[in-house]
Protein backbone atom coordinates (compact mmCIF):
# COMPACT_ATOMS: atom_id res chain seq x y z
CA UNK A 1 0.00 0.00 0.00
CA UNK A 2 0.88 3.62 -0.78
CA UNK A 3 0.93 5.63 2.57
CA UNK A 4 -2.07 8.00 2.17
CA UNK A 5 -0.78 12.07 3.54
CA UNK A 6 -2.83 11.48 6.81
CA UNK A 7 -0.85 8.82 7.88
CA UNK A 8 2.25 10.25 6.88
CA UNK A 9 1.56 13.34 9.18
CA UNK A 10 0.24 10.82 11.87
CA UNK A 11 3.54 8.76 12.07
CA UNK A 12 6.08 11.92 11.93
CA UNK A 13 3.95 13.04 14.56
CA UNK A 14 4.21 10.13 16.62
CA UNK A 15 7.16 9.63 16.05
CA UNK A 16 8.41 12.90 17.19
CA UNK A 17 5.84 12.80 20.48
CA UNK A 18 7.23 9.30 21.39
CA UNK A 19 10.82 9.35 20.62
CA UNK A 20 11.95 12.84 19.89
CA UNK A 21 12.81 12.32 16.07
CA UNK A 22 11.91 14.92 14.47
CA UNK A 23 13.97 13.23 11.51
CA UNK A 24 16.18 16.25 10.44
CA UNK A 25 18.20 15.03 7.80
CA UNK A 26 16.02 12.64 5.82
CA UNK A 27 13.96 13.61 2.90
CA UNK A 28 10.42 12.67 2.47
CA UNK A 29 11.20 9.88 0.21
CA UNK A 30 12.98 7.89 2.73
CA UNK A 31 10.59 8.68 5.53
CA UNK A 32 7.69 7.35 2.86
CA UNK A 33 9.42 4.13 2.38
CA UNK A 34 9.79 3.64 6.16
CA UNK A 35 6.26 3.58 6.48
CA UNK A 36 5.05 1.86 3.47
CA UNK A 37 7.67 -0.93 4.48
CA UNK A 38 6.29 -1.02 8.12
CA UNK A 39 2.27 -0.36 6.90
CA UNK A 40 2.82 -3.62 4.63
CA UNK A 41 3.80 -5.74 7.70
CA UNK A 42 0.69 -4.81 9.20
CA UNK A 43 -2.21 -2.84 10.52
CA UNK A 44 -0.95 1.15 9.95
CA UNK A 45 -2.30 2.93 12.75
CA UNK A 46 0.15 5.50 14.33
CA UNK A 47 -1.27 5.36 17.61
CA UNK A 48 -0.05 1.86 17.73
CA UNK A 49 3.57 1.08 19.73
CA UNK A 50 4.56 -1.80 17.58
CA UNK A 51 3.36 -0.45 14.49
CA UNK A 52 5.98 2.76 15.27
CA UNK A 53 8.65 0.41 16.84
CA UNK A 54 8.53 -1.05 12.71
CA UNK A 55 9.26 2.06 11.30
CA UNK A 56 12.11 2.79 13.36
CA UNK A 57 13.18 -0.27 12.24
CA UNK A 58 13.54 0.66 9.09
CA UNK A 59 14.51 4.25 9.28
CA UNK A 60 18.11 4.85 7.19
CA UNK A 61 19.43 6.04 10.70
CA UNK A 62 21.45 3.42 11.85
CA UNK A 63 24.93 4.39 9.70
CA UNK A 64 27.63 3.48 11.85
CA UNK A 65 30.87 1.27 11.78
CA UNK A 66 33.48 -0.08 14.41
CA UNK A 67 35.86 2.61 15.39
CA UNK A 68 33.85 5.64 14.14
CA UNK A 69 35.81 8.33 14.25
CA UNK A 70 39.31 8.20 14.88
CA UNK A 71 40.33 10.81 17.40
CA UNK A 72 37.69 10.02 19.95
CA UNK A 73 39.06 6.47 20.46
CA UNK A 74 42.58 7.86 20.19
CA UNK A 75 41.42 9.97 23.15
CA UNK A 76 40.68 7.48 24.74
CA UNK A 77 43.13 5.01 24.05
CA UNK A 78 45.86 7.80 25.13
CA UNK A 79 44.23 9.95 28.00
CA UNK A 80 40.69 9.33 29.66
CA UNK A 81 40.70 5.17 29.00
CA UNK A 82 43.71 4.05 31.47
CA UNK A 83 42.79 6.41 34.02
CA UNK A 84 39.01 5.43 33.87
CA UNK A 85 40.50 2.22 34.47
CA UNK A 86 42.20 2.65 37.37
CA UNK A 87 40.17 4.69 39.07
CA UNK A 88 37.09 1.97 38.66
CA UNK A 89 39.71 -0.65 39.76
CA UNK A 90 40.63 1.14 42.55
CA UNK A 91 37.23 1.48 43.53
CA UNK A 92 36.27 -2.04 43.48
CA UNK A 93 34.34 -2.41 40.28
CA UNK A 94 34.21 -2.08 36.21
CA UNK A 95 34.64 0.96 34.32
CA UNK A 96 30.65 1.06 33.04
CA UNK A 97 29.67 2.87 29.35
CA UNK A 98 26.69 2.97 27.89
CA UNK A 99 25.80 3.98 24.21
CA UNK A 100 22.75 5.53 23.37
CA UNK A 101 21.30 5.47 19.67
CA UNK A 102 23.78 1.78 19.23
CA UNK A 103 22.25 1.18 16.09
CA UNK A 104 23.50 -2.98 15.94
CA UNK A 105 25.97 -2.89 18.03
CA UNK A 106 29.17 -1.14 16.38
CA UNK A 107 29.75 1.40 19.01
CA UNK A 108 29.61 -1.03 22.43
CA UNK A 109 31.75 -3.45 20.54
CA UNK A 110 34.33 -0.57 19.88
CA UNK A 111 34.39 0.71 23.22
CA UNK A 112 35.23 -3.06 24.69
CA UNK A 113 37.54 -3.57 21.95
CA UNK A 114 39.23 -0.20 23.00
CA UNK A 115 39.20 -1.19 26.80
CA UNK A 116 40.40 -4.83 26.28
CA UNK A 117 43.10 -3.59 24.36
CA UNK A 118 44.22 -1.77 27.38
CA UNK A 119 43.90 -3.92 29.85
CA UNK A 120 46.30 -6.88 27.13
CA UNK A 121 48.68 -3.75 27.63
CA UNK A 122 48.89 -4.43 31.20
CA UNK A 123 48.82 -8.26 31.47
CA UNK A 124 44.98 -9.37 31.62
CA UNK A 125 43.78 -12.12 28.95
CA UNK A 126 41.39 -11.26 26.64
CA UNK A 127 38.80 -13.46 28.90
CA UNK A 128 39.11 -11.29 31.33
CA UNK A 129 37.77 -7.97 29.82
CA UNK A 130 33.94 -8.56 30.61
CA UNK A 131 35.31 -8.16 34.69
CA UNK A 132 36.99 -4.59 34.36
CA UNK A 133 34.68 -3.30 31.67
CA UNK A 134 30.84 -3.27 31.44
CA UNK A 135 29.67 -2.03 28.20
CA UNK A 136 25.44 -1.17 27.72
CA UNK A 137 24.44 -0.24 24.61
CA UNK A 138 20.71 1.19 24.18
CA UNK A 139 18.73 1.43 21.22
CA UNK A 140 14.89 2.22 20.27
CA UNK A 141 14.30 -0.40 17.47
CA UNK A 142 13.57 -3.96 18.45
CA UNK A 143 15.34 -5.14 15.24
CA UNK A 144 18.36 -3.15 15.91
CA UNK A 145 18.83 -4.42 19.37
CA UNK A 146 18.28 -7.78 18.07
CA UNK A 147 21.21 -7.36 15.42
CA UNK A 148 23.57 -6.61 18.01
CA UNK A 149 23.11 -9.66 20.27
CA UNK A 150 23.58 -11.95 17.65
CA UNK A 151 27.56 -10.62 17.90
CA UNK A 152 27.47 -10.02 14.05
CA UNK A 153 28.38 -6.41 12.07
CA UNK A 154 27.90 -6.38 8.28
CA UNK A 155 30.83 -6.06 6.41
CA UNK A 156 31.19 -2.61 5.93
CA UNK A 157 31.33 -1.55 9.37
CA UNK A 158 34.47 -3.15 9.59
CA UNK A 159 35.89 -2.30 5.96
CA UNK A 160 35.50 1.39 7.18
CA UNK A 161 37.53 1.18 9.98
CA UNK A 162 41.27 1.32 10.43
CA UNK A 163 42.96 -2.48 10.12
CA UNK A 164 45.02 -1.32 13.37
CA UNK A 165 41.57 -1.08 15.56
CA UNK A 166 40.24 -4.65 15.27
CA UNK A 167 43.90 -6.96 16.32
CA UNK A 168 41.99 -10.22 15.07
CA UNK A 169 39.06 -9.29 17.19
CA UNK A 170 36.15 -9.19 14.58
CA UNK A 171 36.25 -12.79 11.59
CA UNK A 172 34.49 -13.54 8.66
CA UNK A 173 31.16 -15.33 9.57
CA UNK A 174 30.88 -18.16 7.00
CA UNK A 175 27.81 -18.65 7.71
CA UNK A 176 26.24 -16.12 6.69
CA UNK A 177 27.04 -13.43 3.48
CA UNK A 178 28.96 -10.06 4.08
CA UNK A 179 28.88 -10.03 7.92
CA UNK A 180 31.63 -10.46 10.47
CA UNK A 181 31.43 -11.76 14.11
CA UNK A 182 32.49 -10.16 17.12
CA UNK A 183 35.08 -12.32 19.26
CA UNK A 184 33.23 -13.82 22.24
CA UNK A 185 35.24 -11.84 24.73
CA UNK A 186 33.97 -8.66 23.34
CA UNK A 187 30.85 -9.84 23.51
CA UNK A 188 30.60 -10.99 27.08
CA UNK A 189 31.97 -7.55 27.95
CA UNK A 190 28.57 -5.87 26.24
CA UNK A 191 24.90 -5.95 27.10
CA UNK A 192 22.29 -4.49 24.87
CA UNK A 193 18.60 -3.50 25.69
CA UNK A 194 15.76 -1.85 24.13
CA UNK A 195 15.20 1.76 25.54
CA UNK A 196 14.14 5.37 24.26
CA UNK A 197 16.64 8.33 24.53
CA UNK A 198 14.14 10.58 25.59
CA UNK A 199 12.99 8.70 28.75
CA UNK A 200 16.99 7.70 30.03
CA UNK A 201 17.62 11.47 29.50
CA UNK A 202 14.09 12.74 31.87
CA UNK A 203 15.29 10.07 34.24
CA UNK A 204 18.49 11.85 34.76
CA UNK A 205 20.65 10.34 37.82
CA UNK A 206 17.98 7.56 38.35
CA UNK A 207 18.74 6.12 34.91
CA UNK A 208 23.13 7.91 33.87
CA UNK A 209 24.11 7.42 37.85
CA UNK A 210 27.25 4.98 38.11
CA UNK A 211 28.13 5.33 34.09
CA UNK A 212 31.88 6.40 33.76
CA UNK A 213 31.56 7.70 29.74
CA UNK A 214 27.93 7.81 28.13
CA UNK A 215 28.01 7.74 24.42
CA UNK A 216 25.33 9.82 22.38
CA UNK A 217 26.83 10.65 19.20
CA UNK A 218 24.90 11.52 16.03
CA UNK A 219 21.94 10.76 17.28
CA UNK A 220 20.77 14.56 18.44
CA UNK A 221 21.70 15.16 14.59
CA UNK A 222 17.85 13.96 13.80
CA UNK A 223 15.85 16.27 16.49
CA UNK A 224 15.25 19.53 16.26
CA UNK A 225 17.73 21.95 17.67
CA UNK A 226 15.56 23.49 20.36
CA UNK A 227 14.75 19.42 21.82
CA UNK A 228 18.42 18.58 21.29
CA UNK A 229 19.31 21.22 23.49
CA UNK A 230 16.58 20.38 25.45
CA UNK A 231 17.94 16.63 25.98
CA UNK A 232 21.93 17.09 26.08
CA UNK A 233 21.34 19.54 29.20
CA UNK A 234 19.32 16.32 30.30
CA UNK A 235 21.50 14.35 30.17
CA UNK A 236 24.75 16.16 31.18
CA UNK A 237 22.87 16.73 34.52
CA UNK A 238 21.92 13.23 35.13
CA UNK A 239 25.59 12.35 34.98
CA UNK A 240 27.81 11.56 38.31
CA UNK A 241 30.43 14.10 39.29
CA UNK A 242 33.76 13.40 36.75
CA UNK A 243 31.79 10.81 34.09
CA UNK A 244 32.62 11.89 30.59
CA UNK A 245 29.72 12.54 28.18
CA UNK A 246 30.79 12.30 24.11
CA UNK A 247 29.07 13.86 21.30
CA UNK A 248 29.62 13.67 17.75
CA UNK A 249 32.16 16.58 16.31
CA UNK A 250 28.76 18.10 14.71
CA UNK A 251 27.09 17.90 17.78
CA UNK A 252 29.85 19.42 20.00
CA UNK A 253 27.81 22.90 20.51
CA UNK A 254 25.29 20.91 22.49
CA UNK A 255 28.35 20.81 25.45
CA UNK A 256 25.93 22.92 28.58
CA UNK A 257 29.51 24.01 30.28
CA UNK A 258 27.21 24.96 33.10
CA UNK A 259 27.40 21.41 34.15
CA UNK A 260 29.89 20.18 32.32
CA UNK A 261 33.80 21.11 31.53
CA UNK A 262 35.99 20.67 28.28
CA UNK A 263 37.50 17.61 27.92
CA UNK A 264 40.65 18.17 25.66
CA UNK A 265 38.21 16.64 22.80
CA UNK A 266 35.98 17.63 20.62
CA UNK A 267 32.55 16.81 21.42
CA UNK A 268 33.17 15.66 24.84
CA UNK A 269 32.42 17.16 28.31
CA UNK A 270 33.19 15.88 31.84
CA UNK A 271 30.58 16.49 34.98
CA UNK A 272 31.97 19.23 37.14
CA UNK A 273 31.62 18.67 40.88
CA UNK A 274 28.19 19.23 42.04
CA UNK A 275 28.08 22.23 44.63
CA UNK A 276 24.74 21.15 46.38
CA UNK A 277 25.43 19.26 49.34
CA UNK A 278 22.41 17.28 48.07
CA UNK A 279 23.48 15.34 45.49
CA UNK A 280 21.07 12.94 43.45
CA UNK A 281 21.52 9.14 44.57
CA UNK A 282 23.40 7.07 42.48
CA UNK A 283 24.44 3.84 41.94
CA UNK A 284 27.84 4.44 43.40
CA UNK A 285 29.94 1.84 44.48
CA UNK A 286 32.13 1.48 47.90
CA UNK A 287 35.83 2.89 47.69
CA UNK A 288 37.70 -0.52 47.46
CA UNK A 289 41.00 -1.21 49.39
CA UNK A 290 42.98 -2.80 46.65
CA UNK A 291 42.31 -3.69 43.35
CA UNK A 292 40.74 -6.69 42.83
CA UNK A 293 38.81 -8.63 39.75
CA UNK A 294 35.92 -10.71 40.89
CA UNK A 295 35.69 -14.80 40.38
CA UNK A 296 35.79 -16.29 36.68
CA UNK A 297 34.34 -13.97 34.19
CA UNK A 298 31.37 -14.66 32.72
CA UNK A 299 28.59 -13.44 29.79
CA UNK A 300 27.46 -11.62 32.51
CA UNK A 301 30.00 -8.97 33.32
CA UNK A 302 30.76 -9.47 37.59
CA UNK A 303 31.19 -6.88 39.85
CA UNK A 304 34.89 -6.09 41.29
CA UNK A 305 35.32 -7.13 44.94
CA UNK A 306 36.99 -5.34 47.95
CA UNK A 307 39.85 -6.91 49.51
CA UNK A 308 38.74 -8.80 52.65
CA UNK A 309 39.98 -7.67 56.22
CA UNK A 310 43.51 -9.97 57.24
CA UNK A 311 41.79 -10.95 60.11
CA UNK A 312 39.47 -13.06 58.09
CA UNK A 313 42.04 -14.91 56.47
CA UNK A 314 42.83 -18.30 57.63
CA UNK A 315 46.57 -18.89 56.30
CA UNK A 316 49.78 -18.58 57.70
CA UNK A 317 50.66 -14.79 56.86
CA UNK A 318 47.54 -13.55 58.28
CA UNK A 319 49.14 -12.60 61.79
CA UNK A 320 52.05 -11.26 60.16
CA UNK A 321 50.01 -9.02 57.19
CA UNK A 322 47.63 -7.61 60.29
CA UNK A 323 50.39 -6.70 62.14
CA UNK A 324 52.20 -4.93 59.17
CA UNK A 325 49.55 -2.70 57.95
CA UNK A 326 49.23 -1.98 62.01
CA UNK A 327 52.50 -0.37 61.91
CA UNK A 328 51.81 0.49 57.74
CA UNK A 329 49.26 2.65 58.93
CA UNK A 330 51.01 4.09 61.99
CA UNK A 331 53.75 5.42 59.88
CA UNK A 332 56.17 3.02 60.75
CA UNK A 333 56.97 1.64 57.48
CA UNK A 334 60.34 0.28 57.79
CA UNK A 335 59.52 -2.02 60.74
CA UNK A 336 56.44 -3.43 58.69
CA UNK A 337 58.59 -4.40 55.61
CA UNK A 338 61.00 -6.33 58.08
CA UNK A 339 58.40 -8.05 60.02
CA UNK A 340 56.90 -9.60 56.55
CA UNK A 341 59.06 -9.60 53.67
CA UNK A 342 61.03 -12.66 54.62
CA UNK A 343 58.11 -14.32 55.18
CA UNK A 344 56.40 -13.13 51.85
CA UNK A 345 59.86 -12.96 49.53
CA UNK A 346 59.91 -15.31 46.85
CA UNK A 347 56.96 -17.27 48.17
CA UNK A 348 53.48 -17.81 45.03
CA UNK A 349 51.59 -18.85 48.02
CA UNK A 350 51.86 -14.96 49.43
CA UNK A 351 50.98 -13.05 46.39
CA UNK A 352 47.90 -11.58 47.06
CA UNK A 353 49.50 -10.29 51.00
CA UNK A 354 51.75 -8.68 49.14
CA UNK A 355 49.60 -6.53 47.11
CA UNK A 356 48.13 -5.84 50.06
CA UNK A 357 51.54 -4.67 52.28
CA UNK A 358 52.40 -2.90 48.81
CA UNK A 359 49.21 -0.73 48.90
CA UNK A 360 49.83 0.28 52.27
CA UNK A 361 53.50 0.96 52.44
CA UNK A 362 53.24 3.12 49.05
CA UNK A 363 51.23 6.02 51.22
CA UNK A 364 54.02 6.00 54.09
CA UNK A 365 57.20 5.27 52.30
CA UNK A 366 56.68 4.69 48.92
CA UNK A 367 60.55 3.30 47.81
CA UNK A 368 59.56 0.61 49.48
CA UNK A 369 56.22 -0.28 48.90
CA UNK A 370 57.36 -0.03 45.61
CA UNK A 371 59.68 -2.68 45.80
CA UNK A 372 57.28 -5.08 47.40
CA UNK A 373 54.78 -4.58 44.57
CA UNK A 374 58.33 -5.29 41.69
CA UNK A 375 58.52 -8.08 43.72
CA UNK A 376 55.38 -9.21 43.36
CA UNK A 377 55.84 -9.06 39.74
CA UNK A 378 58.77 -10.69 39.35
CA UNK A 379 57.84 -13.39 41.27
CA UNK A 380 54.55 -13.81 39.17
CA UNK A 381 56.82 -13.63 36.09
CA UNK A 382 57.83 -17.42 36.75
CA UNK A 383 54.10 -18.53 37.22
CA UNK A 384 51.57 -19.01 34.30
CA UNK A 385 48.90 -15.97 33.84
CA UNK A 386 45.95 -18.43 34.59
CA UNK A 387 47.33 -19.78 37.80
CA UNK A 388 44.91 -19.14 40.71
CA UNK A 389 46.62 -17.09 43.62
CA UNK A 390 46.68 -19.17 46.58
CA UNK A 391 44.89 -17.46 49.36
CA UNK A 392 42.41 -15.58 47.45
CA UNK A 393 39.72 -17.62 45.47
CA UNK A 394 38.54 -16.80 41.58
CA UNK A 395 42.00 -14.60 41.28
CA UNK A 396 44.56 -15.35 38.93
CA UNK A 397 47.90 -14.65 38.79
CA UNK A 398 47.15 -12.05 35.51
CA UNK A 399 45.40 -10.53 37.22
CA UNK A 400 46.86 -9.53 40.12
CA UNK A 401 50.35 -8.87 38.25
CA UNK A 402 47.95 -6.27 36.63
CA UNK A 403 46.65 -4.80 39.88
CA UNK A 404 50.28 -4.10 41.03
CA UNK A 405 51.15 -2.82 37.68
CA UNK A 406 47.94 -0.46 38.04
CA UNK A 407 49.50 0.49 41.75
CA UNK A 408 52.71 1.64 40.52
CA UNK A 409 51.41 3.27 37.21
CA UNK A 410 48.89 4.88 39.44
CA UNK A 411 51.87 6.45 41.58
CA UNK A 412 54.02 7.20 38.86
CA UNK A 413 51.10 9.49 37.75
CA UNK A 414 50.53 11.27 40.38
Amino acid sequence: MIPSAPLLAATRAALETTYGLALEGLGDDQIEAAVYSAASAGMADARDPAYLARVVDRLPIDESWLFRDDTLWEWLRDKAGPALLDAAAMAGRPVRVLSLGCSSGQEPFTAAMLFQDLLERIGLPASATSAYVQVVGMDSSPFRIGAARSGLVPSWSVQRCRDGWLRGRVVPEPATLARYRIAASVQAACRFELGNLVDVAARGNGALGGYDLVLCRNVLIYFRPADAARLSAQLARGLDPGAYLAFSAAEAHLIDTDVLELAGQLGVGRAKPRTSAKAPRARRATRARAVLPAARPTGRAPALRAVPDPRQRDNAVAVHLEQALRHAQAGHALEALREVRAALIHDPSHLYSRLLLGQQLIPVDERRGREVLQELIETAAQLSPDEAVPCADGLSVGQLTAAARILLSRREGA
